[in-house]
């Protein structure tokens, strides 16, 4: 089902808003699962290898992310996990708009969206000399393939997540209404903020039969599958000024990098 469906086959507006509902609250929960595991989990083990490779120099002095190198805290690895859901919700949201031009088999797509979270998520996440995540941090490599991983690893994940909950038998479809929206907004906590203006516009063209028209037409399609592709390209300009940046040991100058 795509995000932006026919809401005619349901039993008026507030069915469609429920079903709706459920739609954006699949992809919430289901990319903030995989958040969970993937960047939190993953993620936190990764950052204690990190600080178990890296100099003696680096213990105890701070990361990018504020956070002080071999040490592990409850409140550092709480606000880990309810980082790494939120945004792990909002970029299942993000497959929920995104599959509209992708593939219609699942692994194609799975692979193509975990190429579009990997080029964007490492180019955010990886950042160039003389950050200290990329310059202090030994080995350097091992920084940049974990930070390049994880989100690649989540697009490769999350969508078969999303679409189990999204399907006629999955948990975002058949189970009680409030649970499930409330866990999607759960999910999601402070990135509500974010994500409150596209939903809405989402739903006026959910609701609108020319918008829904407009947004099915071939036109629409190629556009966004242009739209893709210039993300991706991107996401991988931006990843190599900054490995190029790290392995030279100086700053990026590159415009517009992410």
């Amino acid at each position: 089902m795509s995000l932006i469906a026919d809401p005619s086959a349901g039993r008026g507006t507030d069915q469609a808003a429920l079903s709706f509902a459920r739609t954006l609250a699949a992809g919430a929960i289901g990319g903030g699962l995989v958040g969970l595991l993937v960047g939190g989990v993953l993620g936190r083990l990764l950052m204690r290898l990190l600080a178990v490779t890296s100099p003696p120099s680096a213990q105890g002095r701070l990361t990018d992310d504020i956070q002080p190198v071999g040490q592990i805290s409850l409140n550092g690895t709480f606000s880990l996990f309810v980082t790494t859901v939120a945004l792990g919700a909002i970029a299942g949201m993000i497959f929920l708009w995104v599959r509209r031009v992708l593939p219609p088999s699942r692994r194609a797509r799975s692979v193509l969206f975990a190429l579009f979270t990997g080029s964007i998520g490492g180019a955010i996440l990886v950042h160039d000399h003389p950050s200290f995540d990329y310059s202090v941090l030994r080995p350097e490599w091992l920084s940049v393939v974990s930070f390049v991983a994880i989100p690649m690893l989540f697009g490769l994940l999350a969508p078969s997540l999303i679409e189990r909950l999204e399907s006629p038998g999955g948990w975002a479809r058949r189970g009680p209404a409030w649970p499930v929206i409330g866990a999607g907004v759960a999910a999601l906590n402070l990135a509500l903020v974010v994500v409150a203006l596209p939903t809405a516009a989402a739903f006026g063209i959910y609701l609108s039969h020319t918008a829904r028209a407009a947004w099915r037409s071939d036109a629409v399609t190629v556009a966004g599958r242009g739209l893709f592709v210039l993300m991706v390209a991107w996401g991988l300009y931006g990843l190599t000024a900054d490995v190029v940046s790290i392995a030279t040991d100086t700053p990026s100058t590159a415009p517009l990098s992410p």
